[in-house]
């Protein structure tokens, strides 16, 4: 067969690979002109034919990250499209127990969260994630790796003995997962350049062997593709108000009815969505209720996220995240306008580098920032940040580049 795989940065190497290892007749493309030359010439010195662009050729087959706008398809023509995620589903083989998680906001604290509590339960947990991928035990995430969530990397998970194997994946996943998770469709953004939505490509994730679990209020959207849905939310509430940097007390539904005690040194109350769907992810795998609370009350946070300091009398809030964007930013204030430090506060934001910086969606980010009367301060790349005099509490972000 011949087969035309578009995009080597998000897994386009490992799909041509299993193409080449199957006998087919492989033209593989850098469409965005950024993968390095060493990767090329491997691929190409197994027996691919390797070009920046497609050829006006006809192919039997093209495989295509949903993300990857269809002009990058350039004069090729072709019988059969299919997406990354369908690939994967076909080739995936990987036995050990497997959940897989996507969404629009939430993934890696859910998967984090999930990892944690099941690590707990004494389960041998490997934890794959947009922070990085290696063994997850006694409240650590043992990172040995680091690789892209795209689909495709599912496929290259090393061999061990894992009970469980938890993976964050960006926008789709194999379909062939013991779970499946969907965090949330938050306004279901637009994806290669806008001629698809995150819901086309965020559906192959459903499962047909195991069990899905969507939020609530999305069920109607995800129930049209046909695959049985388990909904998950209002698991965990929060107990009286919460206060900054003073650990939150939440009431917990899970096989009863308990309360916990969340640590003080990250933004819990941030969080609550993610422990709703880990819990619903752990009650379908049958973890029992103590393991369940022991482990929400040792739980440290993701590193990075929300952790929450009190420096000379100033608070400060940090959040180190590729997801930050105007629908997070307005999510943190609400939870902080809940704790009434808003007052006087400022965000400082950190884009890392240019690339990053020109992706902020900066006149929706400072709609939000007014909307709640906090002023934002965005960094030059590399730019040391000056907290501006008489704030009382600093947000500082850091926007970073997805794996």
């Amino acid at each position: 067969m011949k087969v035309l795989v578009l995009d080597l940065v998000h897994g386009g190497k490992v799909l041509a690979e299993e193409y080449l290892k199957r006998g087919d007749d492989v033209t593989a493309t850098d469409v965005y002109h950024v993968t390095p030359r060493d990767i090329m010439g491997d691929l190409k010195h197994k027996g691919a034919r390797v070009m920046l662009d497609p050829p006006a050729e006809h192919f039997d087959l093209l495989v295509q990250p949903c993300h990857c706008a269809d002009a990058f398809i350039g004069q090729a023509t072709y019988d059969k499209r299919i997406w990354y995620s369908e690939a994967v589903g076909e080739f995936i083989r990987d036995k050990r127990f497997r959940v897989e998680i996507t969404g629009v906001k939430g993934k890696t604290s859910t998967a984090y969260i999930l990892a944690h509590i099941l690590s707990e339960q004494g389960k041998h947990v490997y934890l794959h994630c947009s922070r990085g991928m290696g063994p997850y035990a006694k409240g650590k995430h043992f990172i040995t790796e680091f690789k892209s969530i795209a689909p495709p990397m599912l496929l290259t998970m090393p061999k061990g003995e894992y009970d469980v194997m938890v993976c964050e994946v960006s926008l789709g996943g194999s379909g062939k997962a013991d779970i499946a998770a969907i965090t949330n469709l938050v306004g279901n953004p637009g994806i290669a350049k806008n001629t698809r939505t995150s819901e086309d490509a965020k559906k192959y994730v459903l499962t047909d062997r195991g069990v899905n679990i969507v939020a609530e209020e999305e069920q109607g959207i995800w129930s049209k593709y046909g695959k049985p849905l388990r909904t998950y939310g209002h698991r965990v509430t929060p107990i009286g108000k919460p206060v900054f940097g003073e650990p939150l007390k939440v009431s917990v539904d899970y096989r009863g009815r308990h309360e916990a005690t969340l640590r003080a040194d990250y933004l819990a109350l941030q969080y609550l969505r993610s422990f709703d769907i880990a819990l619903e992810i752990c009650d379908a795998m049958g973890v029992p209720a103590e393991t369940v609370i022991d482990a929400m009350e040792s739980f440290p946070g993701v590193p990075g996220r929300g952790e929450v300091s009190v420096e000379n009398g100033i608070r400060y809030l940090k959040d180190r995240n590729p997801g930050i964007s105007h629908m997070s930013i307005d999510y943190l204030l609400s939870c902080l306008k809940q704790m009434d430090v808003l007052g006087n506060a400022v965000i400082m934001m950190d884009p890392v580098n240019r690339k990053v910086c020109d992706k902020l969606d900066k006149d929706e980010i400072g709609e939000v920032c007014a909307r709640y009367g906090v002023p934002i301060v965005l960094t030059q790349p590399g730019e040391e940040q000056k907290v501006p005099e008489g704030k009382d509490t600093v947000i500082c972000m850091v926007k970073e580049g997805y794996q």
